[in-house]
């Protein structure tokens, strides 16, 4: 070990603190730019947890992880059961002293119990192998180390359920209570161009919507509808013709019968419409966008061309007056008659491009709502309005009946291909397929579910490399090192796989600074809303305890395993320094995703949303300091640096 003085210590430390900001800081402008909206986001994400991971999960065990190195993926396990253990105590004496909402029991206790083991740990490694501190096969080493902590993690929230700590705060309507409380709703006042809000959000909704309008409504065949008794903005579509179109169809609503208003029609005069009659069943603009618009119309002479025509005809919802605080809706949209589709003008039939959106206010929570949420009012799971009458377990349904769509539309491809998509029901639903007698046994679901998500492609590349690292000649095919046995080498005198080693190397190196740009881009979106009275004392507690005494114990954990000769300072040093950080970091990000799935996109009051954004955002400024200060002490006291 080289001697390095107290300075160089804290400057080793900072150091990756000051690139990682930077990192989440590009990430937040982006988020604030319109640049990287929420889909955007979840779309990154599963790609980094599908693709970018995986690989460099591969790469980093098979070529940094020995036989001779089980003994230290024990001590790594054990180290990961023992850290969500203390943070789940921690954060259970916190709800029972301090003020904590019902609405946010598990939450908590998930908050407290799951660190964010992955990104952030890789990239603060990756900056202290330079060789002042620590070598590059050192540091690759630990980063190995980290991916076992993160498989552990994986393991426990979404093998063993760990996620139901947070689903189990969710109280869903049934069909008496959702009925009542849409008889109870108070329809909001139409706003005419004349109105004057004082409502900084209404303002910023309707700066949206002039764009929207701008974009759709000139030249088009559409017709707005004001007046007492219509919804805000709600739009009326008719032909291009002398004769007016018929009541749409809106079956197969979620939210109550059809609801049929008498409406006050006003054409416009540059577009030549007839007016609508005024007992026509009209559908209002929160109806239209209370439903996910993806489709885009491609060919306007076939039946086949097109979802809905309702998909191209609406404008996102801004961060001022989101999908999930609006009043709950009646409506819901089908696919408009394709005679009148090819009848559109092709502006009117042309989706508002991306680039465009950019202009809009930023997104926030309520967006993140509004992507993420997996489920409706009633707790089942929600539908795009353009797949309404589609059975997506049917495939004789969908157009192609080829295996690919197959596999796509099933829902293991839904569970191991996105992070917060399960649920309760995905584990009382495993198994179904097996003989009768099997599914008696109480467990068996369980372990039906358990054994799915061992196929998640993080795990699976996980279980492959630590295989291929523990057979040393299984190893030699891939790389070359001290302990391998000597096979024939390929052309290049590397070892005949090394092309593989090559792709996962190269491949998943984007995997961190995607992650942190995900994650300065999520915290751009937080907002510390109506907070429960006193719950800040509990969130502040809790934040002390996980980033101030926690590294405590990790310290003492460490000087433990030396003490009872498990490992030493010598041989072992990237492990200690690996298990010691890890007691220190900030809780896993995907807890905001996973409230935002199990969240209704109807609720008016999303606390348990407000609880983890608050949480979330205290945790980031006082890591700044929690974790140099602990990797400063621990290189010059406990390493003898």
């Amino acid at each position: 070990m080289v001697h390095i003085t107290l300075g160089q210590a804290i400057w080793a430390s900072v150091k990756p603190i000051i690139k990682i900001y930077l990192i989440i800081g590009v990430g937040f402008l982006m988020g604030k730019m319109g640049i990287l909206p929420v889909e955007a986001t979840r779309i990154i994400s599963d790609v980094v947890l599908t693709v970018l991971l995986p690989c460099l999960s591969f790469n980093k065990i098979v070529a940094n992880i020995e036989d001779k190195d089980i003994k230290s993926v024990g001590i790594i396990c054990l180290s990961a059961v023992l850290i969500f253990a203390t943070g789940l105590f921690f954060a259970f004496i916190v709800r029972v002293l301090l003020p904590v909402p019902k609405q946010w029991y598990g939450g908590i206790l998930a908050g407290g119990m799951f660190p964010n083991i992955s990104d952030l740990p890789i990239a603060y490694l990756q900056s202290m192998d330079q060789g002042l501190i620590f070598t590059e096969d050192e540091g690759n080493k630990g980063v190995a180390n980290v991916i076992i902590f993160l498989t552990m993690f994986l393991i426990c929230i979404f093998n063993l359920g760990g996620f139901r700590l947070i689903e189990s705060d969710f109280e869903y309507n049934d069909d008496e209570n959702a009925v009542r409380a849409l008889e109870a709703t108070a329809i909001r006042p139409s706003m005419s161009k004349n109105t004057t809000s004082t409502d900084t959000n209404k303002s910023s909704f309707s700066n949206e919507q002039k764009v929207f309008n701008d974009k759709y409504m000139t030249g088009s065949s559409f017709t707005e509808v004001t007046g007492p008794n219509a919804n805000a903005n709600a739009l009326s579509i008719t032909r291009q013709s002398t004769k007016s179109i018929g009541p749409l169809s809106l079956s197969g609503s979620n939210f109550g019968p059809k609801i049929t208003k008498p409406v006050q029609a006003k054409s416009r005069d540059t577009t030549g419409c007839i007016p609508v009659e005024e007992s026509q069943t009209t559908p209002d603009l929160d109806s239209m966008e209370n439903q996910s618009f993806a489709s885009t119309v491609h060919s306007y002479n076939t039946s086949d061309s097109y979802n809905s025509s309702l998909d191209t005809m609406r404008a996102r919802r801004t961060a001022s007056e989101p999908r999930a605080y609006n009043t709950t809706t009646a409506l819901e949209e089908k696919s408009l008659d394709d005679r009148y589709v090819r009848n559109m003008p092709l502006a009117a039939l042309e989706p508002i491009r991306s680039i465009d959106m950019r202009a809009l206010p930023p997104q926030d929570i309520h967006h993140l709502i509004r992507e993420y949420s997996n489920v409706d009012q009633y707790g089942h799971q929600r539908r795009n309005s353009s797949l309404i009458g589609t059975d997506m377990d049917d495939t004789h349904s969908i157009k192609s009946n080829s295996t690919l769509q197959t596999i796509k539309t099933a829902n293991l491809t839904r569970i191991l291909t996105s992070d917060a998509t399960v649920s309760k029901k995905d584990i009382e639903t495993s198994g179904e397929s097996l003989p009768r007698w099997m599914k008696k046994f109480p467990l068996t679901s369980l372990a039906i579910f358990f054994l799915k998500n061992c196929l998640r492609p993080c795990s699976m590349a996980v279980i492959i490399a630590l295989i291929v690292a523990f057979i040393p000649w299984v190893k030699a095919l891939f790389v070359t090192t001290a302990n391998t046995p000597h096979i024939k080498q390929a052309p290049d005198n590397a070892p005949p796989l090394s092309f593989f080693m090559d792709f996962t190397s190269y491949v998943g190196a984007a995997s961190v600074p995607f992650g942190l740009i995900l994650l300065g881009a999520t915290l751009g979106r937080l907002k510390i809303g109506n907070l429960y009275p006193g719950f800040w004392k509990a969130a502040v507690a809790l934040v002390i305890l996980r980033q101030c005494v926690m590294p405590i114990f990790g310290v003492l954990w460490c000087d433990r395993l030396v003490k009872a000769g498990w490992v030493n300072w010598q041989d072992d040093s990237m492990l200690l320094f690996v298990i010691a950080i890890s007691w220190n970091l900030p809780t896993m990000t995907t807890l905001i995703y996973f409230t935002a799935s199990f969240t209704p996109p109807e609720v008016t009051n999303p606390i348990q949303m407000e609880c983890v954004s608050f949480f979330l955002m205290l945790q980031y400024p006082l890591m700044v300091v929690s974790l140099p200060f602990l990797v400063s002490y621990f290189l010059k006291v406990q390493m003898n640096l």
